[in-house]
C-alpha cells in the first residue's frame, strides 16, 4: 500500500513549481473542521483558522495537517486537485483504519495518540 509520503511525492511534487503553491499548516492540531463561509472555506482548530477557495482544498489540506505536514504544496490547477483527491482520501481512510485496528487494544487515550502521531511521521517521511 502507497503510504500519504509516497502520494504526495508521485502526485504533487513530480509538478513542475510554479504549477503548485506552498502553503504552512496549523502544527499538532486537534479536531480540524472545515467550514463553510460566504465566499470561502475555512479549516477551524483550537490554534487557529485557515482560509481555503473551495471545499477540495480544504479537504486536501487537512489530510495533511492531520498527516502531521507542517507545510504542503498543492496544485493550482483545481481541476487536477479534483482528480487526485478522491485518491488521497481514500488513502487516508484506509491508513486511519490500519492504525486503529492495530491500536484498538490501547485503553490509553493518550498513548493511543502518541503511538498513531510516530506512525504518521514515519508515514510522511518520503516527502523529506
Amino acid at each position: 500500500m502507497k503510504t500519504i509520503g509516497e502520494f504526495y511525492k508521485e502526485k504533487i511534487l513530480s509538478l513542475p513549481k510554479k504549477l503548485l503553491t506552498k502553503i504552512v499548516l496549523m502544527e499538532n492540531p486537534s479536531k480540524v473542521k472545515i467550514e463553510e463561509r460566504l465566499f470561502k472555506w475555512e479549516l477551524r482548530c483550537e490554534k487557529g483558522v485557515l482560509e481555503c477557495d473551495s471545499e477540495e482544498e480544504a479537504r486536501y489540506l487537512k489530510i495533511f495537517i492531520e498527516s502531521g505536514f507542517s507545510e504542503v504544496y498543492i496544485p493550482k490547477d483545481k481541476n487536477y486537485l479534483k482528480q487526485i483527491l478522491p485518491e488521497l482520501e481514500d488513502l487516508k481512510k484506509r491508513i486511519d483504519e490500519i492504525i486503529d485496528f492495530y491500536t484498538s487494544g490501547l485503553l490509553n487515550k493518550k498513548i493511543k495518540e502518541k503511538v498513531k502521531n510516530e506512525v504518521y511521521r514515519e508515514i510522511i517521511k518520503c516527502n523529506e
